[in-house]
C-alpha cells in the first residue's frame, strides 16, 4: 500500500521561476504543480494504477492551463490562480470517477476544486504578510499546454518523506 496523488507538471521556465519563490518561501519540496487529485492511499500495484489512470483520461485532448495572479487560502497559503476551464474540469472529474469506480473516494469531497500552484503554506500571520509584501510586484501569466498527468507516490528514505514523480502518463 502506498500514497499517491495525481497533478500537473510546469514547463521548465515557469516551473524554475515558481521554485524560486517557494525555496524563498520555504515550501514542501514536491515539484511546482497543480494538483488533480489529493493524496490517496493505493493498495494495489504501480503498474495497475497507471492502467486505470490511462484508462480514465482516454479522449482528453491536449488543451491549454492559464496561470495567473496571486490567490490565496485563508491567511496560511498563498498560490497562483489557474483558470478552471471546461476542459482542465473535464480532466479532473474523469480521474476522479476512474478512481471512485475502483473504491478511490477523496476525503475532503464536500470542497470543490479549486486549481492553484502553491507558493507557500503552512504560514503564520507574521511569513503571511511578509511574503504578501514581497509578492506586491510579482503578477504572473503563463499560459501553457496540458498533454499529460503526472503521477506523484511519497517515498520514505529513513525519516525523510518525499513526493517523486512517478511517471508522466500522456493524452
Amino acid at each position: 500500500m502506498a500514497d499517491f496523488f495525481l497533478g500537473l507538471t510546469l514547463p521548465e521556465e515557469f516551473e524554475e521561476e515558481v521554485e524560486t519563490l517557494r525555496r524563498r518561501f520555504a515550501a514542501p519540496k514536491t515539484a511546482p504543480h497543480i494538483t488533480l487529485i489529493p493524496p490517496f492511499t493505493w493498495p494495489g500495484t504501480d503498474l495497475e494504477l497507471e492502467q486505470i489512470i490511462s484508462e480514465s483520461i482516454q479522449g482528453v485532448s491536449p488543451f491549454t492551463i492559464k496561470a495567473q495572479g496571486i490567490g490565496r487560502f485563508g491567511r496560511r497559503v498563498i498560490y497562483i490562480h489557474v483558470e478552471l476551464s471546461e476542459e482542465l474540469m473535464g480532466l479532473y472529474e474523469k480521474l476522479e470517477s476512474g478512481l471512485e469506480r475502483q473504491g478511490v473516494v477523496e476525503k475532503e469531497k464536500d470542497r470543490s476544486y479549486r486549481p492553484h500552484i502553491t507558493l507557500a503554506t503552512r504560514l503564520s500571520p507574521g511569513e503571511f504578510n511578509h511574503y504578501m509584501e514581497e509578492l506586491q510586484d510579482y503578477s504572473p501569466s503563463e499560459e501553457f499546454l496540458c498533454q499529460q498527468v503526472a503521477l506523484f507516490k511519497m517515498t520514505v528514505q529513513g525519516r525523510t518523506r518525499r513526493w517523486q514523480i512517478l511517471k508522466q502518463i500522456f493524452f
